[in-house]
């Protein structure tokens, strides 16, 4: 982890009686880093990058989480793992055909490390990246754009569907999809799914195979939701509904104009969003966003936010400290 370098700068002359002249003091700055942690709940952030090489980038979707396991997964040397005791990163072996794939997103599910890329499908490993085996069965599209887990079961977002994946049998199993569906992002309301695609926020019931669109002429690159409130992020601007995605207006006050929303999360009663300028948050649906990025870089991209043991971990996508 790169630390602030104290610089000195001494201009001395003495005189008669030997007096100190000048002397001035510059601070360099702490370069920027990839990955921050907020462990009290986005008030100041930290920058965690023990471990981690000086130039890296993460997908979207591209951190995962689990009761004991926080990781992060690099298109540069593959998946790490964090090590709290030594507050560091561990870097797990990520073979070179996974690299040349283009890794995407990361995901633990049943006690393996899913692993989703952009040319190969999925691949998973069940011993901390020693042997990473393909899942792919079932798949016609290997695009993985993003994983989720909703009632036990894992879900993987392709470019032509949803799919989700039968532990039993190894297999995945078309949930929903058409022909140039790209589906972006996926979470349950009220007991239904619903999807954020290209074509707009699909709702579909978990137990049939058909959908209907809900949100027509929208982009919509990920989806959210809580007890109450549908969260639909479009490239325009972040769009709520709480009828059951029937009704639709904006929840964009305080967020700046003209940059998308990459996340969002809720973590006790305040919500969380990771934008184009770092992370905002409110605890009223009905409030305006207020920044709460003190510790971030300035235009720090928040494209990847999750809750980890009660510390909000954020990535942007690339770092370059050189």
């Amino acid at each position: 982890m790169f630390k602030s370098i104290l610089v000195l700068s001494l201009s001395i002359a003495f005189g008669s009686c030997g007096q100190f002249k000048s002397f001035s003091v510059i601070t360099e700055p702490t370069r920027p880093g990839l990955v921050y942690f907020s462990k009290n709940d986005g008030l100041d952030w930290e920058n965690v990058g023990e471990g981690l090489p000086d130039s890296l980038s993460i997908g979207l979707g591209g951190i995962a989480v689990s009761e004991n396991l926080l990781g992060i997964a690099t298109k540069e040397e593959g998946v790490y793992l964090f090590d709290e005791k030594a507050s560091k990163w561990d870097n797990l072996p990520t073979n070179e055909q996974i690299l040349n794939d283009q890794v995407g997103p990361l995901f633990f599910y049943s006690n393996h490390i899913f692993l989703g890329t952009q040319y190969g499908g999925v691949y998973f490993s069940n011993d901390l990246g020693k042997r990473w085996s393909l899942s792919n069965d079932g798949l016609s599209d290997k695009t993985i754009r993003r994983f989720v887990e909703i009632n036990g079961v894992l879900y993987a977002a392709t470019n032509d569907g949803l799919y989700s994946f039968d532990n039993p049998q190894q297999k995945w199993d078309k949930v929903y999809g058409q022909a140039g569906l790209q589906v972006n992002g996926v979470t349950e309301f009220k007991g239904d799914l619903y999807l954020a695609t290209n074509r707009g926020v699909y709702k579909s019931n978990k137990n049939a195979k058909d959908g209907s669109l809900i949100l027509p002429n929208h982009s919509v690159h990920n989806i959210a939701a809580d007890e109450r409130t549908l969260y639909a992020m479009t490239y325009t601007s972040l769009l709520i509904s709480t009828v059951d995605g029937i009704t639709w207006k904006s929840c964009q006050a305080g967020l700046p104009d003209n940059l998308y929303t990459f996340n969002i999360i809720k973590k006790g009663d305040n919500l969380y969003a990771g934008q184009w300028d770092g992370v905002y948050s409110k605890v009223d649906t009905m409030a305006s966003w207020k920044s709460t990025s003190t510790g971030l870089p300035t235009k720090f991209a928040a494209t990847n936010l999750k809750v980890f043991k009660d510390i909000l971990v954020v990535s942007t996508a690339k770092s370059e400290r050189k």
